[in-house]
């Protein structure tokens, strides 16, 4: 409140001060940011109010610089703001949009959210907590027209209308429209849908001159997101509560330095989890070091770089890092940028094809987990298409089979061989003579965790390059997910396998099968990273 103090329109004893700007309307006036451009001010002044009436325990803290930029900023163009998760970017934009309804007559906004649970809470309770705790929003506060969870009008004509993902949206054309946390971890679809909905139906109920705010968290690699932040019609900002996590992540990337949030707005403070170190704070009044530690304490690791870091890092594992799997495939990496995988693809000279298959151990346990992969002629893999679904019947088993032979024409379909007897004895799963053919149970046994020839090898294969990813397609990051999940303690594999990498376990046993029967003659050597201390020349299969 120090620039209202200090306003030169203001010229009184502290008594009549008190007096003057106690009076709604004048208040009103003083705190205006359309007027004074004063943005932080404003939203102080309204948040303390807010939280003057919540519970004695849960303390108010002056907002940052960070806040006062977003505010600014959301007074300008398109824009897409990404922001970890308790980093106020709802009360900010909520904030923006009481002062756009409040002091513009015939303001009209929509707001739209994931649910109508969230519809009701946010642009309901919330709105109207934040309204009548500050009486002097006069026009606000005022008469309506109509007041229901989904619209809201006031007298001097400002509208409010609400919806959600993949619902309708009511009234005229409006002059901002708020995406806010639009989608969820899991359960919104494709996000193909997701981008389809925004696109054809929410944002054509933006006036011309109007303008678009979506604020959010990263939810996974392919969401929607990634998708804005390549639309040149957005500004794109990312507020991570730790910047050096966020650097590591990105910082070898081509637009690092564009995408990097100013370093000015963030604290160098005492790192809680390494003695001596510091990290980069964005807000340590509030969000400061033994607060993110305790935050990282109640939830899994990944949880906490996902929504805290905006960093999609899969689990707690480091048997895999993320750079390694980052690297562009032409820079000697894994990550294929510019393009999908193919649809349909059959294996060419020197190629080969292996479909492998994780079978659930139950119905409602285990995902029953797919992977299609290519032998290139260079010795590297490729992973075509994946699919994992817990619950699936036998027949739906027998039709994703049917449906990856159909697409790509596998030399093998691999599955563990307690699996395949399974499927055959107690499922009685039928297969034509043509599938039936290529599939072949094989057993782990106990080389499935060995670090020579198991499944903790996959380090070596990220590490050289080894293994292509088509970044963005769905199932591919679902893979990149569960691989970076693997986690090594003591010098030894930990914890559950996800079942996806166990299907392409599958398919490298496979790979060794075929090139036993000299299937494989025509894959050129190349040195996979492994020491090779027998010096054959061996090919990146022959681990197996």
């Amino acid at each position: 409140m120090s620039s209202l103090l200090e306003s030169d329109d203001v010229d009184a004893s502290a008594e009549q001060l008190l007096e003057l700007v106690s009076d709604p309307e004048t208040k009103r006036d003083l705190l205006n940011p359309f007027e004074t451009g004063d943005w932080i001010t404003y939203a102080n002044e309204l948040t303390r109010n807010y939280m003057a009436e919540e519970m004695a325990e849960d303390q108010y803290h002056l907002l940052g610089d960070h806040h006062e930029h977003w505010l600014e900023g959301f007074d300008g163009g398109d824009r897409v703001l990404l922001c970890h998760r308790d980093g106020l970017k709802t009360t900010i934009t909520l904030a923006y949009l009481i002062a756009s309804l409040e002091y513009k007559d015939g303001f009209r906004a929509v707001w739209a959210m994931n649910n109508q649970g969230s519809v009701k809470k946010k642009a309901d309770t919330e709105f109207w907590k934040f309204v009548e705790r500050n009486p002097w929003l006069t026009n606000l506060n005022g008469p309506r027209k109509k007041d229901t969870i989904e619209a809201k009008e006031w007298a001097h004509g400002s509208m409010l209308n609400a919806g959600w993902l993949f619902g309708g949206i009511e009234g005229d054309r409006a002059h901002l429209l708020v995406l806010d946390d639009i989608i969820k971890e899991k359960g919104d679809g494709d996000t193909e849908d997701v981008l389809d909905w925004i696109q054809a139906v929410s944002v054509p109920m933006v006036k011309e001159g109007g303008r678009t705010v979506m604020i959010g968290t990263r939810k996974r690699p392919d969401d929607i997101y990634n998708d804005y932040r390549n639309l040149e019609g957005y500004e794109f900002d990312e507020y991570p509560a730790i910047l050096d996590f966020w650097d590591q992540q990105f910082g070898a990337d081509d637009d690092w330095q564009d995408r990097r949030p100013d370093e000015e707005l963030y604290t160098k403070v005492e790192d809680p989890w390494n003695e001596g170190e510091t990290l980069q704070v964005l807000w340590p009044e509030a969000r400061g070091p033994q607060w993110l530690a305790n935050k990282r304490s109640q939830m899994a690791d990944h949880r906490f770089w996902r929504e805290y870091c905006l960093v999609i890092m899969g689990s707690s594992g480091n048997l895999i890092e993320a750079t390694d799997v980052r690297k562009p495939a032409a820079e000697g990496g894994c990550s294929i940028d510019d393009r999908d995988p193919p649809p349909k693809y059959r294996a060419g000279p020197g190629e080969a094809i292996i479909l492998g298959h994780d079978p659930a151990n139950s119905p409602t346990g285990d995902d029953a987990a797919f992977s299609v992969w290519l032998l290139q002629r260079d010795g590297r893999r490729r992973l075509l298409d994946a699919h994992a679904e817990a619950g699936m019947q036998p027949s739906q088993v027998k039709n994703q089979l049917l449906e990856f032979d159909r697409r790509y024409d596998p030399a093998l379909v691999v599955i563990e061989d307690n699996g395949m007897q399974s499927y055959v004895a107690e499922d009685a799963i039928e297969f034509d003579a043509q599938l039936a053919a290529k599939v072949t149970g094989l057993t782990t046994s106990g080389q499935k965790h060995s670090w020579e020839n198991g499944i903790p090898r996959i380090r070596t294969l990220v590490e050289n390059g080894y293994i292509l990813f088509h970044r963005g397609h769905r199932p591919t990051e679902d893979f990149i997910t569960a691989m970076q999940s693997l986690e090594r303690r003591d010098g030894k594999l930990h914890g559950h396998t996800p079942d996806l990498i166990a299907s392409w376990y599958m398919a490298e046993k496979g790979f060794r099968r075929l090139e036993s029967m000299g299937a494989l003659d025509d894959v050129d050597d190349r040195d996979d990273g492994d020491e090779n201390e027998g010096g054959d020349g061996s090919s990146g299969v022959s681990y197996l």
